[in-house]
């Protein structure tokens, strides 16, 4: 049965509709179906298929398809009578098992097969559309395209299936747009049912709807159904004469059947050139009836190939997996295209010539290319229906181009649609362009110069070193335009990073470049929080002068994230009236940088101060050991005490909490090492009062008193000043005051100033007193005095106070005289 062109027009439009409505991270997901395949099981089906074909060809079918993929196999009466009422989807892999395994012979058997191969009743078409339905509904959920294939050798019985438009009302993946429904009846078995050809006409099908009950035919319709479930029609590609290269197909797989049957089906892969190589894997599924089925895994390669058997009486088709399709395309400036993917909308100039890329691509990403991949077109179109479409040209690896010709200033859009070939449906896309006069049009790195960028990710901040972006900056700009270049840095991290641009200012010419240095301060307060902080900066282009008027500056956003360690408390401890040094752990600089440290206390009695390094780096976790040393008076109060440690590296400043725990040292430290010193401080002042009355407190001899010596009383009255025997006894050491000591002159022994006294015994000595007086002690025998009145007489011991003069005599021959 074949559509009419009203009703094929109005599918394609629905298509086209789905198509450009579908999300973009929908398209780009590996795509994968659910399919319920249900064959007439009637009593008739013995005599127009007896070596039971159709579950040759439903096998082959689910072998063909992928391991994301879900397939269901149900006999018609089965279904209709309620015995297969739950859905039973399973892999390809779980229900033949083995198929991408070694070469060898396998049994096609198991509880479906045996099943499917059991004949009985009549064609209940309406009540297994029913059920089929509520199964379908079942399993809606998963989001996957579902498609219904139904097969019979004749006509329904049972009664009509009824309208088509209510049994799709009651279909979710029908309402969502992601249904096909195949119907095939055995060619000369009578005429299909109209609700069943309603159902193929709304779904898409425009295919042949009848099938002869022979090997060959039933495998080509299966894989014509295949196909169109992805939305390709089968073009026989792959055989020998229609080589292919399969570019952009995620799998490609070899299907070969013999009817005869075969323990190997042999399968060989063709070069253009003629060359053959034997392709490996996929066992030999053997059926009961003498048939038997092979599937191979391939895939694309870079040279065409085709694929053939060397079995007799066996027939090969190859099926590529493409995945869902989607067109990738793109506006931009006439010359060479731009690089791919085309997912970014760039910018062309108002009043010159724009030109149009376009590729159609599958899950795998790369360019399907017309008569490598399949046939298909590429069409661009002013509105979204395409109501004049114009061919766009294909150019090497599937990349079509078109020209637009001048572009007036504004925004615009463009359809682009592949169609034709071997595509069942358009596949269609929308994408929009402004056209600008002057401005900038597009932004990228120098690494990257064709690859437009709209923001710039900065990644985790600090680093180790400054990041430093190279920008290119394209656009039309009016001559001598000139622009400033500054970084707007906004939110709480502001403070935080510097953004510094190479150039204030610079002019204004396509393909410009614009450096910028950005780095994280050393400290941040508002990161250190919390550990993280995010923010975000603009790097603007703003005109100056006359060329602010007819341009707009330009703002390209820059993110990140700035991570410093967070601010905990530093942790110190030591015993009232102790010394000592502990290292704390901070949050320090990325990079090696000179760091200045000051600690603020609230305590006296406390001291607390910090080593630094000339540099200080950060350690993995953020931190760098600082050394700290830590005196507590002995009367230091017990307790926390609390203060701030001021980290600063130019104007980036990071306040860290201190506290330190004194411990109680006890009662022999506080107050009795006070006690102690104050005893010893009393103690030491009293010693010196001692020491120094004891040098100067002893009293000494006048200065101009006189010593007189001679062998006889005469000479000693007749000595005169000048003469020798007349001394001044300041000339004397013997004579000084010692450490409380009165000065004294000895009368004999070691301190007697003379020598001939000092052979005498020390048994007497003129000794200074307070006020300039003097007193002559005498100890023993032997001192002899002369006055006026006694004349020579030896005196008693004790003491005899010296008024001006006195008059002595050691010996026999030596005479004295004391003048004070």
């Amino acid at each position: 049965m074949r559509l009419t062109r009203s009703a094929l027009r109005s599918l394609l439009l629905a298509a086209t509709l789905a198509a450009s409505a579908a999300p973009v991270h929908a398209q780009t997901q590996a795509s994968y179906g659910q399919y319920l395949v249900v064959l007439d099981d009637s009593g008739s089906m013995d005599d127009t298929d007896p070596r039971r074909l159709v579950v040759l060809a439903s096998l082959a079918l689910a072998a063909g398809l992928e391991d994301g993929d879900q397939v269901m196999l149900a006999g018609l009466n089965e279904l209709a009578a309620g015995e297969a009422a739950a859905p039973a989807f399973r892999s390809p892999r779980e229900l033949l098992a083995g198929r991408d395994g070694e070469e060898g012979p396998r049994p096609a058997s198991g509880e479906r097969v045996a099943r499917l191969g059991r004949r009985e009743g009549r064609t209940p078409c309406r009540g297994a559309l029913e059920r089929a339905r509520t199964i379908l509904n079942a399993v809606a959920d998963a989001g996957a395209p579902q498609t219904l294939l139904l097969l019979t050798d004749g006509a329904c019985t049972g009664g009509s299936v009824g309208s088509a438009e209510r049994w799709l009302q009651g279909l979710r993946s029908h309402r969502e747009e992601r249904f096909r429904f195949v119907p095939l009846i055995r060619q000369g078995g009578g005429r299909l049912d109209r609700g069943l050809g309603q159902l193929a006409e709304r779904t898409g099908w425009v295919g042949e709807t009848q099938v002869a009950f022979d090997a060959r035919a039933l495998l080509r319709a299966f894989a014509g159904v295949l196909s169109f479930s992805r939305g390709l029609r089968y073009d026989d590609g792959g055989r020998v004469g229609l080589e292919r290269t399969f570019a952009g197909a995620r799998a490609v797989r070899a299907l070969a059947i013999a009817p005869g049957g075969a323990e190997r089906i042999a399968l060989q892969r063709v070069e253009r050139g003629g060359e053959a190589t034997a392709v490996a894997g996929g066992a030999t599924f053997q059926g009961e009836q003498g048939w038997s089925f092979r599937v191979a895994s391939l895939g694309p390669r870079e040279t065409p190939y085709a694929v053939r058997t060397g079995t007799p009486g066996a027939e090969v088709l190859v099926i590529p997996v493409y995945g869902r399709l989607r067109v990738e395309a793109v506006v931009a400036p006439c010359g060479d295209a731009p690089p791919l993917p085309w997912t970014v909308e760039r910018a062309v100039r108002a009043g010159q010539p724009a030109c149009a890329w376009a590729r159609l691509v599958g899950d795998a990403g790369e360019s399907l290319v017309p008569g490598e991949s399949f046939d298909f077109g590429l069409e661009l179109c002013a509105t979204s229906g395409c109501e004049a479409p114009s061919a766009m040209q294909p150019g090497e690896e599937g990349r079509f181009h078109a020209v637009l010709g001048d572009v007036p200033l504004g925004r615009h859009e463009r359809t682009f649609r592949a169609t034709g070939g071997a595509l069942a449906f358009p596949v269609v896309t929308r994408r929009g362009f402004a056209a600008m006069s002057f401005g900038v049009h597009q932004v990228a790195r120098a690494e990257a110069p064709e690859t437009p960028i709209a923001e710039i990710d900065l990644g985790a901040l600090p680093k180790p070193t400054p990041e430093q972006l190279s920008l290119v900056y394209t656009g039309s700009f009016p001559a001598g335009a000139q622009a400033a270049v500054r970084c707007e840095l906004e939110g709480p991290a502001a403070g935080c990073v510097r953004c510094v641009p190479a150039s204030e200012r610079l002019a204004l010419q396509d393909r410009m470049n614009v450096q910028l240095t950005v780095e994280a301060t050393p400290f941040c307060a508002a990161a250190s929080e919390d550990g993280a902080l995010p923010f975000s900066a603009q790097l603007v282009l703003a005109p100056e002068g006359a060329a602010a008027e007819a341009l707009p500056a330009h703002a390209l956003p820059l993110r990140g994230e700035l991570r410093h360690a967070a601010v905990e408390p530093l942790e110190l401890s030591l015993l009232g009236g102790s010394v000592g040094d502990e290292l704390g752990r901070v949050p320090a600089p990325a990079s090696p940088t000179a760091v200045e440290a000051e600690i603020e206390l609230d305590d006296d009695d406390l001291t607390l101060s910090v080593s630094v390094p000339e540099r200080v780096r950060a350690e993995e976790d953020g931190r760098a050991p600082l050394s700290f040393h830590v005196e507590a008076g002995e009367c230091c109060a017990p307790g926390t005490h609390e203060g701030v440690l001021h980290l600063r590296s130019g104007e980036s400043v990071l306040d860290v909490p201190v506290r330190v725990e004194v411990r109680d040292p006890g009662f022999w430290v506080c107050p009795g090492q006070r006690i102690l010193r104050w005893a010893a401080a009393v103690l030491g002042v009293l010693l010196l009062i001692w020491i120094v009355r004891g040098f100067l407190g002893p009293a000494k001899l006048r200065d101009g008193a006189l010593l007189l010596y001679a062998r006889s009383h005469e000479r000693l009255l007749e000595l005169r000043d000048g003469d020798d025997g007349w001394r001044q006894l300041k000339r004397f050491v013997e004579t000084k005051r010692g450490f409380r000591r009165n000065a004294a002159l000895h009368l004999g022994g070691r301190r007697a100033p003379l020598p001939s006294l000092k052979r005498m015994p020390d048994d007497g000595r003129i000794e200074a007193r307070k006020g300039d007086g003097a007193t002559l002690i005498v100890s023993g025998p032997g001192v002899e005095r002369f006055t006026e009145s006694k004349g020579w007489h030896e005196l008693e011991p004790g003491e005899y106070p010296v008024s001006n003069r006195i008059v002595l005599k050691r010996g026999e021959e030596l005479f004295l005289e004391f003048r004070r």
